[in-house]
């Protein structure tokens, strides 16, 4: 019962109930059938986590969770497991849950709608208290999953089990710290109409977006890049793109800096050419691609330096200052690919970071309307909008919280591009290959103090890995 991921996963809001079931005479049965059949996925995997399971205890909600959660009783039942029966306003106390060796979490998931009330804020402390191994059906009580808000006395769980498909707030921003691990059960119906609204790609799908190298080629063929950026004591920054640029395969990175730091670039890494921003020789006509905004700097020179780029009509990755530019003078673009983090999209939208952060696919959504192209709103479960869907990055881990990893992944979109690859391709497949690289620094040690140039360094195997 316990699904294998199919290419291209899909990813769902939360649809209603009666969707699933329809509304014709046999909609009940079709119902029940659903329940059962997650709740034979529910305990297939609880057996499989939990094999030498005596008790457990099943907190019950009024919706269709609970209705899973009983039928995943009676089945237990037949077993001689344990099995206690918790509604809201049950006088179960903490010392009671914590002689169960797991909890399920049937109270509220795709039926949320407002804040919790008394009886189920009550229980959900008193279920977090007890320290049991949560598993949550569909997502833990408290969490929307369809924008991965969180209320403040959400269930954190350590399990997730998604009924017939994954809801895209359990693996996006706030919802992928609430969810633990999560699993989808087949409940062999399709999933409503309608409701998808993100795809996850698998290695195959990505694999098809690269193109081949050709034995005879030279540098011209994979492509010119120039990266304007690096302002005044900045220049770290593009170096971190044009490694990443590199490490993808890129023929060429040129930077134009600051004038004072094109001699320490050029010293710091002789592969990426350096010339001051202003410089004649800078070859803004043959770059293939454009990266803007890397250590760019909000003074005059920042701002000469980004008119100067926007104005050439090249495709380009816009980031860091470049999209402090762009939201005091604010247009829309085909062409180009612009990469923020929440508080840079909060910018552009003229709205508050908690603003982003309670709905991000619906601000990756609006960024794209807005501003044209392809918008990376980075962050866990960074999202690419561009087109008529959604795509999920799944990986990536909480040591890529550190300076510059923006830089790489702008570099690493940006190398893509100049390889002649679409904005949306490029998007799609350099925010992947960039988590997993940052996956594969993280296993060389703990996530706590990776460096950005760890990531840039195991980009060349990251993508290899798809080849």
């Amino acid at each position: 019962m316990v699904a294998s991921k199919p290419p291209s996963q899909p990813v769902y809001a939360p649809a209603p109930r009666t969707l699933w079931a329809g509304e014709s005479q046999a909609a009940g049965a079709v119902a029940e059938t659903i329940d059962h059949r997650m709740a034979a996925g529910v305990m297939q995997f609880v057996t499989q986590k939990f094999p030498r399971l005596a008790r457990i205890a099943m907190l019950v909600g009024a919706g269709g969770n609970g209705r899973q959660v009983l039928a995943l009783a009676e089945r237990y039942k037949k077993t001689g497991v344990g099995v206690t029966l918790v509604r809201p306003g049950d006088a179960v106390d903490v010392e009671e849950l914590r002689t169960h060796d797991v909890l399920i979490d049937g109270l509220v998931g795709t039926g949320l709608h407002g804040p919790l009330s008394a009886v189920y804020h009550d229980l959900v402390g008193r279920a977090q208290a007890s320290r049991r191994p949560i598993i949550a059906l569909d997502g833990p009580t408290g969490l929307d999953l369809g924008t991965g808000c969180p209320q403040p006395d959400t269930l954190r769980a350590d399990y997730t089990l998604f009924c017939g498909g994954a809801k895209i707030g359990a693996l996006t921003g706030a919802g992928r710290a609430w969810c633990g691990e999560t699993t989808t059960i087949d409940v062999g119906q399709p999933y409503p109409a309608g409701y998808l609204r993100a795809l996850i790609p698998d290695n195959a799908d990505l694999r098809a977006l690269l193109p081949l190298r050709r034995v005879d080629m030279h540098k011209g063929d994979a492509g010119t890049l120039v990266i304007a950026g690096g302002g005044l004591g900045m220049p770290g920054a593009v170096r971190l793109a044009a490694v990443a640029a590199y490490r993808v395969g890129a023929g060429l990175v040129v930077a134009g800096v600051h004038e004072r730091n094109a001699e320490v670039l050029a010293a710091a890494f002789p592969e990426c050419i350096a010339f001051a921003a202003s410089s004649a020789e800078l070859p803004w006509g043959r770059a293939q691609a454009l990266l803007v905004g890397s250590g760019l700097g909000r003074g005059d020179w920042a701002q000469d330096v980004w008119q100067r780029a926007r104005t050439l009509g090249r495709p380009m990755v816009v980031d860091g200052d470049g999209l402090y530019w762009l939201a005091h003078a604010p247009e829309s673009r085909p062409d180009w690919v612009l990469t923020p983090h929440g508080g840079e999209a909060a910018r552009l939208l003229g709205v508050t970071s908690a603003d982003v952060a309670a709905d991000r696919p619906g601000a990756a959504v609006e960024l794209q309307r807005r501003y044209g192209g392809v918008c990376v709103l980075k962050g866990a479960g960074t999202l690419v909008a561009g087109g008529d869907i959604l795509w999920l990055c799944p990986f990536g881990n909480p040591g890529m919280a550190t300076a510059g990893t923006g830089d790489v992944l702008a570099g690493t979109i940006a190398g893509l591009m100049a390889q002649g690859l679409s904005n949306l391709a490029a998007a799609r497949l350099g925010t992947f290959v960039h988590a997993r690289a940052g996956d594969r620094a993280a296993r060389r040690g703990p996530p706590r103090g990776l460096l950005a140039s760890d990531v840039a360094a195991q980009l060349r195997a990251a993508l290899g890995a798809l080849c």
